[in-house]
């Protein structure tokens, strides 16, 4: 009986160190943190419309790290809903939606921590445009209730997806103390569902969808807007 409580304990010193290094990793690791709101404006027939959330973003060095050292960037965030004069919505993704671009990265293309400032999270609280070549993907869905009838909008095809005289006129960037926002699933209930969750936290997403060109000719898209629809993997 001793023995066996001895391992008990030996068992429960092992797991408590484990979990102290990996919070101790965790902390000692963390490069930045920062939250920032970003803001899209549209303008529908004259008058704009502005949607906007607020993201977290976490820079953390790899450890072990010897040498030149790898970073994990984690978010915190949803997509955000701009809704029209006629009810229809379309979404600003946290990324653009597709393999060569990372939710992450947007904010550090309209950032950039030049000297003095070392990080981004020292940086002056100014609303900053992201450069056009990283702002986020737009989608619309055809049916709000069915996730693959996602259709990537853009400034050619906005105006007939929206039904109304719709462009995209700007979206900036701005560091800020607010919290991080919710309630997408709300308007998105399938958002919550075990496959998209899972989905939305993977590395790699390996989703097929279509969505049509201007053309109204179909391709395939590995598309990641599930992934971009919201974030949690802090």
């Amino acid at each position: 009986m001793k023995r066996l409580y001895k391992f008990f304990i030996v068992a429960v010193l092992i797991l408590a160190a484990i979990a102290g290094l990996a919070v101790w990793q965790r902390i000692a690791a963390t490069e930045d943190e920062f939250s920032y709101r970003v803001e899209a404006t549209f303008d529908e027939n004259g008058k704009p419309v502005v949607g906007s959330n607020v993201v977290h973003i976490t820079v953390r060095r790899n450890i072990p790290c010897v040498g030149m050292c790898g970073y994990t960037i984690s978010v915190q965030g949803q997509a955000i809903p701009v809704k029209f004069s006629n009810g229809k919505y379309v979404f600003v993704l946290l990324g653009v939606a597709d393999h060569s671009f990372r939710a992450g990265n947007m904010p550090f293309q309209a950032f950039r921590a030049l000297p003095p400032f070392k990080k981004i999270s020292e940086l002056p609280r100014e609303p900053l445009n992201v450069p056009p070549e990283y702002v986020p993907t737009i989608i619309y869905f055809t049916d709000m209730a069915d996730p693959e009838s996602a259709v990537i909008a853009n400034q050619d095809n906005l105006r007939t997806l929206v039904g109304e005289n719709v462009r995209l006129m700007n979206t900036s960037v701005k560091l800020t103390d607010e919290p991080v926002s919710t309630g997408i699933d709300q308007l998105l209930p399938w958002v919550k569902k075990q496959e998209v969750v899972k989905k939305s936290n993977e590395n790699i997403s390996t989703s097929h969808y279509r969505y049509p060109e201007t053309d109204n000719q179909s391709k395939s898209l590995q598309s990641d807007y599930p992934r971009s629809l919201e974030r949690n993997d802090l």
